[in-house]
């Protein structure tokens, strides 16, 4: 039971800005193996505290200045993340092309002008859609969205290879992770429960993910964490845009 809370504390932590009081904590492979049953609940969490905002703003303000605001939270409760992410997957993508170290620039701490004006292309169109959702009421798909992108990395990870001392690797190499990827399915039911189509928007994050990754580790011929929060980003955002007409 401890493992589990440390794992929970541990996704809440290092995935959110949320506030963790933990004084002592393990880590180890297990808790990287529970984790992955927490990752859809952090983007569940996510999903929760944007609406709630946007319903708070909206007794306030204009629910079209909400929306946006509100929009623009839900990346600051992940801290930017993965959005940094796309700033030094589109940089090392481009650098590649003049034979540079694609590893080398991801890890670089200065960023280009073409990963800075792909970064807020991104973000211009992701808090778009987001706000788009919260203004027309579709909570619901925020919510399916957030959680699946998430859920999906369970099952397509393993397809990829990581770093040996990885956060994945660890995780995918724990004692049990099968149990994990069967017990994760109850936010597919969940999701299900919220809204029918759900089941689409599962496969298609499913594909959506494994592409990203596949083309990124066929450019570059590896896939690192700034790989998996570029693809996480890139499929919440096709997601958003095709469950709007769902």
């Amino acid at each position: 039971m401890r493992e589990i809370f440390n794992a929970f504390a541990f996704s809440l932590s290092y995935f959110t800005v949320f506030p963790v009081f933990v004084k002592e904590m393990t880590i180890d492979k297990n808790t990287f193996k529970y984790s992955l049953f927490f990752l859809p609940l952090i983007g569940s969490l996510i999903a929760i505290v944007t609406i709630l905002v946007f319903m708070f703003l909206s007794s306030f303000f204009h629910p079209l200045y909400a929306s946006v605001v509100s929009a623009v939270i839900s990346f600051v409760l992940y801290g930017y993340l993965h959005t940094e992410a796309i700033t030094d997957v589109v940089d090392a993508w481009f650098a590649s092309y003049s034979g540079k170290d694609a590893y080398k620039i991801m890890k670089e701490s200065t960023i280009g002008a073409i990963g800075a004006i792909a970064t807020f292309s991104f973000v211009l169109l992701k808090v778009s859609i987001i706000a788009y959702l919260l203004y027309e009421k579709k909570y619901e798909i925020i919510l399916i969205v957030f959680m699946f992108s998430r859920l999906s990395l369970t099952y397509i990870l393993p397809f990829f290879k990581f770093n040996k001392d990885s956060f994945m690797s660890q995780a995918f190499e724990a004692n049990g992770v099968n149990k994990v990827r069967f017990a994760v399915l109850i936010f597919l039911v969940f999701a299900i429960y919220l809204k029918i189509s759900a089941f689409l928007l599962f496969i298609l994050a499913l594909l959506f993910l494994y592409l990203n990754l596949k083309i990124l580790n066929k450019r570059f011929g590896f896939v690192n964490g700034d790989c998996l929060g570029c693809s996480i980003e890139i499929t919440e955002l096709l997601l958003l845009n095709i469950g709007f007409f769902l």
